[in-house]
């Protein structure tokens, strides 16, 4: 009987699950920034209401303003500081070097790894062409290449699919994003471009959302990089201009990090895609847009390092901002980057996660095409329709 009415009572708890999740869930990165704003003003009320207690409401009102305007006053006032990421540049002499330095960065990976995660390099068995390195977004890794990476080999090129540093590990309900720094993202982007420049004469760089950030950052400071190409790239919160997004990302680098489920309702029992975290990181977020940042700065004071740049954006897309982007390519056009831009008009209805064959709203026959095109000539782009 106690059996029976526990099986009854967890399948009305999974049916109410259900039509919570169909309803709230999974939650845009802006949408969980926007739940954290409401329940942060919860808490300030809260605080108002207690010190009521012991004084009138007028002067509760007034202490907490007052806090309230200070530490705002602080935080606003912290400088972001990006003086240090810089590159450090040891490009590998040849092929043997490259994949022995592949090899090398491999083992100095000591959490165990979600299987599907491995980096992964696939070679001609000698120094070719050109080389690809594929970066993948936060809380993602190498598996949102699958289909893609392959596309390339065939092509006849080499192809290095990194891991991002505190990604892809066995736990997908780790905080470890919590750990991240721009100063690591920094690394990986120059072990990248140093392990590219023995596998090919010819290097591109290509990023997804977080990976786009490296990306544009390897643009801007390696010269081993004939092109870089930026897929959704993150350089801030989608909803929210340069202003705003510079006032996020000082609070969330003077904050704690708050690891947030992206799905608050089904939490660790929410499936997402298998390669994938269920949680995101406020902490990572802000040091994600440091390293963006850091980029800007770094345009503003001399020429992008890599012969070309290009840009592929998604009008539809839920997770990044768009201006903030176009801010940064701007910023390359002024100085007089060589700079490409595409954009896939809001009718499609595409995901953020614009190569990840399981993204929900993924279009790989659309997006491949125009991505493909960006690695190889991107002048040749207006033959591909936009609409």
């Amino acid at each position: 009987m106690v059996c029976l009415g526990q099986g009854y009572n967890r399948n009305r708890f999974e049916a109410a699950l259900d039509i919570l999740t169909d309803v709230f869930g999974p939650l845009t990165v802006t949408q969980r920034a926007v739940i954290g704003i409401v329940v942060a003003i919860l808490i300030f009320a809260v605080l108002i209401g207690m010190t009521r207690l012991v004084t009138s409401w007028g002067r509760a009102l007034l202490i907490w303003f007052a806090l309230l305007l200070a530490l705002v006053s602080a935080v606003l006032l912290v400088p972001i500081d990006t003086d240090d990421l810089m590159a450090n540049a040891r490009p590998a002499a040849d092929y043997q070097a490259a994949v022995a330095r592949f090899e090398a960065e491999r083992q100095q990976i000591t959490e165990p790894l979600n299987p599907l995660c491995e980096p992964q390099l696939l070679t001609h068995g000698a120094k070719v062409e050109r080389v690809v390195v594929l970066m993948h977004g936060v809380s993602s890794c190498p598996r949102a290449f699958v289909d893609f990476a392959p596309i390339l080999y065939e092509r006849g090129y080499n192809v290095l699919t990194v891991l991002m540093p505190q990604n892809g590990f066995a736990d997908r309900s780790t905080n470890a994003l919590g750990n991240l720094t721009a100063e690591q993202l920094r690394d990986m982007g120059d072990t990248s471009v140093d392990i590219a420049a023995g596998l090919g004469e010819e290097v591109v760089v290509l990023g997804i959302s977080a990976g786009g950030t490296v990306a544009a950052w390897a643009a801007q400071n390696r010269p081993e990089v004939d092109r870089a190409v930026l897929v959704a790239p993150f350089f801030g919160l989608a909803g929210f201009g340069p202003t705003m997004n510079l006032a996020f990302t000082r609070v969330m680098l003077v904050l704690p990090s708050i690891s947030i489920w992206k799905d608050p309702i089904l939490r660790d029992r929410y499936a997402g895609m298998p390669h994938a975290y269920q949680r995101q990181s406020t902490r990572a977020t802000g040091e994600i847009m440091r390293l963006g940042l850091a980029t800007y700065r770094q345009a503003s004071e001399y020429l992008p390092a890599a012969a070309g740049i290009a840009v592929v954006t998604n009008e539809a897309d839920t997770a990044v901002s768009n201006s903030v982007t176009h801010l940064m390519v701007e910023r390359w056009v002024e100085s007089g980057a060589a700079v490409s831009t595409f954009e896939f008009v809001a009718d499609h209805e595409l995901g953020h996660e614009l190569i990840d064959p399981l993204e929900p709203g993924a279009d790989p026959k659309l997006t491949y095409p125009v991505i493909l095109q960006m690695i190889e000539d991107p002048r040749a782009l207006e033959a591909i329709p936009r609409g």
